[in-house]
């Protein structure tokens, strides 16, 4: 840019470009050529890359084969290295695989759960067999808590780990191939379909139902818990059968609280009952976590509500109600009369023994005296008077 009063000393190679009112641009050949290599720099740029790209695929292209068959034994060795590690690490076994439809796993342990112990505790390893001739179906009880869906989980992977190629968490396993894992394990709905919890594990039990074949392995896990206990003990009980009589025969484990299923073995052949073992202690439960064989009559739901920390009014109320349900052998729903005070202090008759003063022992029994506050030991005292009180109304 040059200034009018210095418009006399442009040289004669500059190339007028813009006029402005006290000023000339120019422009020299020089500069254009700049000009010319940065506005089209870019598009240079791009067929160069292209160029280059193009070259180095034509080159590629013979070493392509080898390159993925290098990368996929890469990928095999590095797959069967995890598993030679994790088998050593954890002491896998090496599983054997046939024909069969049989399924025996000696010592078998959950490969998570026992990762996860605390320091210095063993997990408690157990033996299963099933066949389609004697032992096609295990149906499993016991306590909450105790293992059940543990069990039933670690079936599944010890029988996947070894269709994997891996050895397995157990002592021995002899592994008749199986085509499909069916589980229905765990609670679940699907709100936005309008699906609840029992929907979507009555679909899940129908497509396993729908589905199966002589090499299908089912794990079922309290099926029928979502509804009322009659229509639940309907439900499972009709299913039981059904893979039973099925002529597929799948092997199948079932864990459920529902122990009048139990009575199921006595009509059907290749129906066995387990059960988790547990200890009862004084006023405790202690978990064996062992398979063995027979029914269990007991699930222990309270005490475990107990170990939860649930308010022990509810936990004293919860053990009145049950053995109320279990001294009358109670066939329907628990009524109001059955869990209202006012039947609880009801006299009889026929009864030697004052049921008033029974439940008064009880309460005072069952008070926790090392967590009792001043105020609700006041309460209680005046709970229990209440009732003296209105039993001597009763009486007169």
């Amino acid at each position: 840019e040059v200034r009018n009063t210095h418009k006399d000393k442009v040289p004669e190679n500059w190339t007028r470009k813009q006029t402005l009112v006290n000023a000339e641009r120019y422009i020299t050949e020089e500069l254009k050529e700049y000009e010319a290599k940065i506005l089209g720099a870019e598009d240079r740029i791009l067929t160069l890359e292209q160029q280059l790209f193009s070259q180095l695929v034509v080159w590629m292209q013979e070493y392509i084969t080898p390159v993925q068959n290098n990368a996929h034994l890469v990928a095999q060795l590095d797959c069967l290295c995890g598993f030679a590690q994790l088998a050593k690490e954890n002491a896998y076994n090496c599983p054997t695989l046939n024909d069969s439809t049989d399924l025996e796993i000696t010592e078998g342990r959950h490969p998570v759960i026992e990762k996860q112990l605390p320091l210095g505790e063993q997990y408690i390893a157990n033996d299963l067999q099933l066949d389609r001739s004697n032992q096609q179906f295990i149906m499993i009880t016991g306590p909450n808590m105790s293992g059940k869906s543990a069990l039933l989980r670690q079936t599944a992977l010890i029988v996947l780990l070894a269709q994997m190629g891996s050895f397995v968490p157990a002592e021995t396993a002899k592994i008749g191939v199986v085509d499909k894992i069916f589980t229905r394990v765990g609670a679940s709905d699907n709100i936005s379909m309008g699906e609840s919890t029992f929907m979507v594990e009555m679909n899940e039990t129908a497509s396993i139902l729908n589905n199966l074949s002589e090499r299908s392995l089912v794990l079922l896990d309290e099926i029928g818990r979502g509804t009322s206990t009659y229509d639940g003990i309907s439900i499972a009980w009709a299913i039981s059968e059904y893979l039973h009589e099925h002529p597929a025969r799948a092997k199948t484990m079932f864990a459920t609280h529902y122990h009048e299923l139990n009575e199921m073995t006595n009509t059907f052949g290749r129906i066995k009952n387990f059960n988790v073992a547990i200890k009862e202690l004084k006023d405790n439960v202690l978990f064996l976590r062992k398979l063995i064989p027979g029914g269990s009559e007991h699930s222990f739901g309270i005490h475990v509500a107990k170990m939860a920390g649930m308010p022990q009014q509810v936990i004293q109320k919860a053990n009145k109600i049950l053995k109320k349900l279990e001294n009358k052998h109670v066939s329907g729903e628990v009524t109001d009369k059955l869990i209202s005070d006012s039947d609880e202090m009801q006299l009889s008759f026929f009864n030697l023994d004052d049921p008033l003063l029974e439940e008064i022992k009880d309460e005072i029994t069952h008070l926790d005296i090392d967590t009792l506050t001043p105020v609700e030991a006041l309460m209680k005292l005046n709970e229990i008077k209440r009732l003296l009180t209105k039993d001597k109304k009763a009486t007169s």
